[in-house]
C-alpha cells in the first residue's frame, strides 16, 4: 500500500540541486534559493535585463576569471566556538547543477562501496517524505494557495538523492540497530576528524576515485575526480585546501573520500597484521566524519583507532585525541542519559496541562491553577537534572525547543473552542506555558536550528490567538513582543564585533519573525539602530530592510543602509567572483523599499561593468515592474514567513 505522506519527485528537475545542494541550511528566515529556482524556469526573453543578470550571473557569459569567492559568514556552535559557513557564487552554483546533471549516476556509485557508512547518497530521489504534523498547520497560512497544489514543496523536498542509513545522528543511537551493537560488542571509542572540511585537500578526491598513482601519471585526463575537484576548487577561490562548509555537495565530496578510507581501513585490518574480520572483531559505523568503533574489547578498538587515524593521515586529515571517547557496556553517554531524564520531565510536564485526543494529534488544554508556578517548577526540574548529570542549558535547550514546538503543532490542531466552562481561558494559559518556556531556554542557549522552531511557534501561537482566542489576542501578542524585546535587549542583541564575519542568525530570525504580530509590535528605531547600525555583510542589509521595510520611523535607519549598499555595489567589476556583493545587488535591485531611480542606476551600473549596450527606459522600467516577482534570494513580497519556517523544517540536515 503506497505511503500517503510520500510525494511524487520530478527527478528530470535539476534546477532542485539549487534549492537541495548549493546552500547552507543555517541562514536568516528571509533567504534561500527559491527566485533563483524559479528564474532558472523563466522565460527570459521577455525581459531582457533580466536575461543579462541571468547570463551573466548564472550561466557566467563573458566571465574574465574562472573561479568565484564565496561569501562567508560564521555563527555560533558553542558559547565559545564559531563554524564558518559559505553561500557559493551564483556562478558557481548553476556549474554544480550542471555537474549533478552529468555525474548523479556516479555520485551515487562513488558513495556505495563503503561498508561503514550510515549516511550516504543511494539513489536519485523520487518521492519525499512529507511530515504529517506541517499538514495541521496550513490553516494558519496567509496569502493565496500554494502554487500547483504540493508543488512548490516538492522542490524543497529535501535532498537530490534518497540516502540510505540514518538522516539524524541521533536516530542511529535509538535504533535497534545500535542495541544489536552493543550486544555484540564490549567496547565502544569514538573518532573525531579535526576540522575535516577546513582540511581537506580537494585534490584528494581524484585520489579516492582513482589509484593515486594512476592520477598522478595521468594528470591530463579528465575524470569524474578531476572534474569535482575543480569545480569544488572553482567555487572557492581557486583553493585547493579545505572545501566551503555548509552546502550538501560538500557533504558528498567528503564522503567520497571517506568511503575510499573507509575501504583501505577494512583491508588493512583484514590483512595477516591483525586478521580481523569485520562483524566479528568489530564494526565501525561512520556519519559523515563521525566515526564510532564497536570492538569485542578495548584493546582491539585502540588498534583500529590507530590504523583509521593512520589512513587518515594519508588523505592530510587528522583525528582530534581531545574529543575522542571510549565507553564499556553500557553505551549511555552523558548527552543521551541527559536526554532520557529531560524527555521524562518534559512528558510528565505536559500531561499536567494537556490531554491528548485523537491518537496523540491534538492536545486539549486542562486548567492551570497557577502559571507561574508550573512554569517555574519545570524549570527548576531541567536545572536540578543538568546540575545532576554536570551539562549545561546547551546539551538540552535545543531538544526542549523541539519538544514544545511538536507540541504547539497539536495544541493549534483545532477548528473551534467551546465558548463555555472557561475554555478560551484554557487555551490561553497553555498559550503563555510554551511561549514563556521556549524564550525562557532560547535565550540561556540560543541556536540556529531551535531559532527556526521558536520563530515557528511564535506565529504559529499569535496566528492561533487572531482566530481563537478573542479578547486575549492582544495579550498573546504582548506577551511575545515583551518577550523578544527582553531577548534582544540581553546578550542576543549585543554586538559581537570581535568576531570578523559573524553574523548573529539567532537574533536576526527572531527580529524577522516577530514582525508578523502586525503594525502594533513594531520594534523601536533605538533597538533596531542598536543590533543593525555598523553591520555591512550582506545578511544583516537585507535582514534589516526586511523589517524596516519603507515606515516612517525608520527612515534614518532606511538611509544609513541604503547607503552601505550604494558604498558596496559603488564598483561592479568584480561581481561576476563575488559572491555576496552578487548576492547583495540582485536583492537590492528587486528591493521596493529603495528608491526606484536608485535600482535603475545600479542596472546601468551593471551594463556598464558587463560592456554591454545600455538598456531601454522600457527595458529597464519593465524589469523594475517585475523585480518583485521574479527575486532571487530574498522575497520581499513575502506574505508569510510560515511558508519560510515549514521549508526549513522539511529540509533535512545533519
Amino acid at each position: 500500500m503506497p505511503d500517503p505522506n510520500a510525494k511524487p519527485i520530478k527527478k528530470s528537475d535539476y534546477n532542485r540541486v539549487l534549492v537541495t545542494e548549493t546552500v547552507p541550511y543555517e541562514t536568516p528566515l528571509i533567504f534561500s534559493n527559491d527566485g533563483f529556482y524559479n528564474i532558472c524556469k523563466t522565460p527570459k526573453n521577455e525581459n531582457s535585463v533580466l536575461n543579462l543578470l541571468f547570463e551573466r550571473l548564472a550561466l557566467g557569459k563573458g566571465r574574465k576569471k574562472y573561479f568565484t569567492i564565496p561569501y562567508q559568514y560564521k555563527i555560533r556552535k558553542s558559547l565559545l566556538d564559531y563554524r564558518r559557513l559559505s553561500v557559493i557564487h551564483p556562478i558557481s552554483q548553476w556549474e554544480m547543477r550542471e555537474f549533478y546533471e552529468t555525474y548523479e549516476s556516479l555520485i551515487c556509485h562513488y558513495c556505495t562501496p563503503s561498508k561503514f557508512s550510515i549516511r550516504a547518497p543511494q539513489k536519485t530521489a523520487s518521492v519525499f517524505y512529507y511530515k504529517n504534523s506541517w499538514e495541521n498547520v496550513a490553516k494558519y497560512k496567509r496569502g493565496a494557495v500554494e502554487e500547483a497544489g504540493s508543488d512548490k514543496r516538492r522542490k524543497h523536498s529535501s535532498s537530490f538523492f534518497s540516502y540510505k542509513g540514518y538522516d539524524r545522528l541521533y536516530k542511529f543511537f535509538n535504533s535497534s540497530e545500535f542495541i544489536s551493537l552493543e550486544k555484540d560488542f564490549a567496547s565502544l571509542k569514538t573518532l573525531d576528524v579535526s576540522k575535516c572540511f577546513d582540511s581537506i585537500y580537494t585534490h584528494s578526491l581524484a585520489w579516492a576515485t582513482k589509484e593515486k598513482q594512476y592520477v598522478k601519471s595521468k594528470l591530463g585526463v579528465l575524470t569524474f575526480g578531476s572534474a569535482f575537484d575543480s569545480l569544488m576548487q572553482r567555487a572557492n577561490y581557486n583553493e585547493t585546501n579545505g572545501i566551503v562548509i555548509g552546502p550538501e555537495i560538500s557533504r558528498i565530496f567528503a564522503e567520497i573520500i571517506f568511503q575510499e578510507i573507509d575501504q583501505k581501513v577494512q583491508t588493512r585490518l583484514a590483512s595477516s597484521m591483525f586478521c580481523y574480520e569485520h562483524e566479528k572483531h568489530y564494526s565501525i559505523k561512520r556519519y559523515v566524519d563521525d566515526v564510532f568503533i564497536f570492538a569485542r574489547e578495548e584493546k582491539i578498538a585502540r588498534k583500529i583507532y590507530e590504523v583509521y587515524a593512520d589512513c587518515l593521515n594519508s588523505y592530510n586529515l587528522h583525528v582530534n585525541s581531545s574529543k575522542s571517547s571510549t565507553y564499556a557496556r553500557p553505551f549511555f553517554t552523558a548527552k543521551s542519559k541527559v536526554v532520557r531524564e529531560v524527555n521524562l520531565k518534559v512528558n510528565e510536564f505536559t500531561d499536567k496541562f494537556l490531554d491528548s485526543k485523537n491518537g496523540n494529534s491534538i492536545l486539549i488544554p486542562k486548567e492551570i491553577l497557577r502559571v507561574n508556578r508550573l512554569i517555574h517548577s519545570f524549570i527548576d526540574s531541567i536545572k536540578a537534572t543538568c546540575s545532576t548529570n554536570e551539562v549545561g542549558y546547551d546539551e538540552v535547550s535545543s531538544y526542549l525547543i523541539s519538544a514544545f514546538f511538536e507540541r504547539v503543532k497539536r495544541l493549534i490542531n483545532i477548528n473551534s473552542i467551546e465558548q463555555e466552562d472557561g475554555e478560551i481561558e484554557k487555551y490561553r494559559d497553555a498559550v503563555i506555558v510554551f511561549l514563556e518556556l521556549i524564550f525562557f531556554f532560547y535565550s540561556v542557549a540560543p541556536s540556529v536550528s531551535a531559532s527556526y522552531k521558536l520563530c515557528a511557534s511564535v506565529i504559529l501561537l499569535c496566528r492561533f490567538s487572531e482566530r481563537h482566542l478573542g479578547p486575549y489576542e492582544q495579550t498573546v501578542k504582548q506577551r511575545t513582543y515583551e518577550l523578544a524585546v527582553e531577548l534582544l535587549e540581553g546578550d542576543l542583541g549585543a554586538v559581537d564585533s570581535d568576531v570578523e564575519n559573524f553574523i548573529f542568525l539567532e537574533a536576526l530570525n527572531v527580529i524577522l519573525a516577530i514582525s508578523d504580530l502586525g503594525d502594533g509590535y513594531l520594534l523601536s528605531p533605538e533597538l533596531i539602530s542598536k543590533i543593525f547600525l555598523g553591520k555591512e555583510s550582506y545578511y544583516d542589509l537585507v535582514s534589516c530592510m526586511f523589517y524596516i521595510k519603507d515606515r516612517t520611523e525608520y527612515a534614518p535607519i532606511q538611509s544609513h543602509i541604503v547607503a552601505t549598499i550604494e558604498r558596496r555595489l559603488s564598483d561592479l567589476n568584480s561581481i561576476q567572483i563575488d559572491a555576496e556583493q552578487a548576492c547583495l545587488f540582485l536583492d537590492s535591485v528587486s528591493c521596493p523599499y529603495i528608491d526606484r531611480k536608485r535600482r535603475i542606476r545600479w542596472i546601468q551600473r551593471f551594463y556598464q561593468a558587463s560592456s554591454a549596450p545600455r538598456p531601454t527606459k522600457q527595458q529597464t522600467d519593465d524589469f523594475i515592474d517585475g523585480a518583485a516577482k521574479n527575486f532571487w534570494f530574498v522575497n520581499w513580497d513575502e506574505v508569510d514567513l510560515l511558508n519560510a519556517l515549514e521549508r526549513k523544517e522539511l529540509r533535512q540536515v545533519y
